[in-house]
């Protein structure tokens, strides 16, 4: 279900409309778009970073911090979502948007970048970015493969009163990894595993 609204949440603007002759040359309207309610009313996500990412930000020394609602789990191990219908959804144009998101602060060189509003589409995840304070703009901040998760979305999770993959891994996207390096050094490269997501909406108290 999370990945077919991935897709079906990627709908182009609507296209130019037939020119009538005689009429004013004007832009036609793009498609409209809303926001739909999430899956289920809440539920939870685990961003777990991978071993070597770890290691490499707890050898510069440097702190992974959350961005409410989003949580930075001890030890740089990665961040936790509660996801739901009550602050998560779905945007037509957009995709499937969450709020908050988490920073990494470099002591060493003074750095800071902040990852926040993220939306997840069918290339990967897309969020606003800002670097030192400043704006980036959006970004394509880590990418994945919808054959490695859309068969495991629907995955029955009975102890949790819900449904959502166990598995789903993200890759370091190519701004990712230049921006890592030109900020830390650190050789985060481009399509290496950076973390797996575990998402489990429920639908009973």
């Amino acid at each position: 279900m999370i990945g077919a609204a991935i897709i079906a949440a990627t709908a182009a603007p609507a296209g130019a409309a037939p020119t009538i002759p005689g009429s004013p040359s004007i832009q036609p309207p793009s498609a409209t778009c809303f926001e739909f309610p999430y899956f289920g009313p809440k539920g939870h996500a685990n961003f777990d970073f991978g071993n070597d990412i770890v290691r490499l930000l707890d050898e510069r020394g440097i702190r992974v911090e959350g961005l409410a609602p989003m949580q930075a789990k001890p030890g740089n191990k990665g961040i936790y979502m509660p996801i739901g219908w009550k602050q998560d959804h779905i945007d037509p144009c957009n995709g499937v948007y969450y709020p908050g998101g988490f920073a990494i602060n470099d002591v060493k060189s003074g750095h800071r970048a902040a990852i926040h509003d993220i939306y997840l589409r069918p290339d990967g995840a897309h969020a606003q970015v800002e670097i030192d304070g400043r704006p980036q703009g959006e970004q394509l901040v880590a990418t994945y493969r919808l054959s490695e998760f859309a068969p495991y979305v629907p995955t029955p999770r009975p102890l949790e009163g819900g449904i959502g993959p166990k598995h789903w891994p993200f890759y370091v996207s190519p701004y990712l990894s230049r921006t890592v390096r030109r900020l830390t050094g650190i050789p985060l490269n481009e399509g290496a595993y950076l973390a797996n997501l575990d998402a489990v909406v429920q639908y009973v108290p």
